[in-house]
């Protein structure tokens, strides 16, 4: 499959930030995701018993990244949850619209390998591009 998303550890001191790839929109915005969950616990202990949809509209597909990204920080911390796996929909109709399905557990500290808590999704340097290869996006997270 190839790669899916980075660390880049020497951009940012007191956060941390990564590029997230993917062949198209939808697999970007997966990958992402996952970027956002793997920098909070170790995506390979969470079991994948709960499940959570979200959905959300925006004007163009960088704020569509943007929302969705803080969407998965917001389940964090309001309800304790991350995620191993999503599974992403959009429709491109007077703007983007998302569907997403997402598989993981509540947060538990004696069975989850807990990383880092990000506070949000900055705007710093934010930016998602089309580029030969699908699309990319890079992200700075408040941690």
């Amino acid at each position: 499959m190839g790669e899916r998303y980075k660390f880049l550890e020497e951009t940012a001191t007191a956060d941390i930030a990564f590029e997230a790839y993917g062949k198209d929109e939808e697999e970007l915005l997966e990958n992402a995701a996952l970027a956002v969950c793997d920098t909070s616990a170790d995506l390979s202990k969470i079991k994948g018993e709960k499940k959570k949809e979200v959905e959300l509209d925006a004007k163009d597909f960088e704020s569509l990244v943007y929302d969705f990204l803080e969407e998965i920080v917001f389940l964090k911390d309001a309800e304790y949850m991350i995620f191993n796996k999503v599974d992403v929909k959009i429709k491109k109709e007077n703007g983007y619209h998302l569907f997403a399905k997402l598989t993981g557990d509540t947060i538990d500290i004696d069975k989850h390998d807990l990383k880092n808590d990000v506070k949000a999704v900055t705007m710093h340097q934010f930016k998602v591009e089309k580029t030969d290869k699908g699309w990319k996006a890079f992200v700075i997270l408040d941690v």
